[in-house]
């Protein structure tokens, strides 16, 4: 399977996607996908991971939102892929509590009374319970744009090479969402060494106390970390 090639759905107008993704160099494959309309087999932690993504204008969403088909779709899309985006095109607006849709060059106001808060409420249901993710896009260029960037970052590196991710949002106990622990934040404290180096700094000593005891020579151990970066850390350390 070519890993860059991202396969597109056919049979629900996103046909419309292939020619100028084509043309911003995506190599896009026609395709009948048992869910959603664009495909993209990306580089996961623990390896190929299936990405599925429904692209919908907001008129578009708001029907399915209304007779239920969009639950159907999400129930695919479910079964089918690891990770799971809804990109909504084309631009809204709440007045007066209603719904308000951009068509070419005037808003209007959807047949039916479509509450706003009706569809926040709709939202949150998919993103919470039909565990979907979401993307807004103004225009047609920028969902092409959107999913260039998407393609080209499930694709063009293995997972672990992705280094702003993983300097930045990854602690060593896995979970972007646990603080973390004693080692990393002291050391994030140290001159030049911040929380893109301080889990590495963490890694190699192990504990906080072994990071406030290490010697010049210790420091220079840690990649990045050269003779007068290892004095500054002692000196502040030592309160020099």
């Amino acid at each position: 399977m070519n890993w860059r090639m991202m396969r597109i759905d056919t049979r629900a107008g996103s046909e419309k996607l292939i020619v100028p993704l084509r043309f911003m160099g995506v190599e896009v494959e026609s395709a009948f996908l048992p869910a959603g309309d664009v495909e993209i087999v990306g580089n996961g932690s623990e390896g190929p991971v299936l990405v599925g993504i429904e692209h919908k204008t907001w008129e578009d969403a708001i029907q399915c939102m209304r007779n239920g088909r969009f639950a159907e779709q999400a129930r695919g899309m479910r079964d089918y892929y690891q990770v799971r985006w809804l990109m909504l095109e084309g631009r809204i607006r709440c007045v007066d509590g209603l719904v308000e849709v951009w068509r070419g060059t005037k808003w209007f106001k959807l047949p039916g009374r479509i509450r706003y808060s009706e569809l926040v409420a709709w939202l949150a249901t998919m993103t919470q319970i039909g565990g979907m993710l979401l993307w807004r896009s103004e225009n047609r260029d920028e969902s092409v744009a959107w999913l260039k960037g998407m393609n080209t970052w499930w694709t063009t590196r293995e997972w672990a090479d992705h280094r702003s991710h993983m300097d930045f949002y990854e602690p060593p106990s896995g979970n972007p969402f646990l603080e973390p622990n004693l080692a990393v934040r002291v050391a994030a404290t140290l001159p030049g060494i911040g929380m893109v180096k301080a889990e590495r700094v963490a890694k190699h000593f192990g504990t906080a106390r072994k990071i406030m005891l290490a010697s010049e020579d210790e420091w220079m151990y840690i990649e990045g970390v050269g003779k007068k970066s290892a004095a500054k850390i002692v000196n502040a350390v030592e309160g020099k």
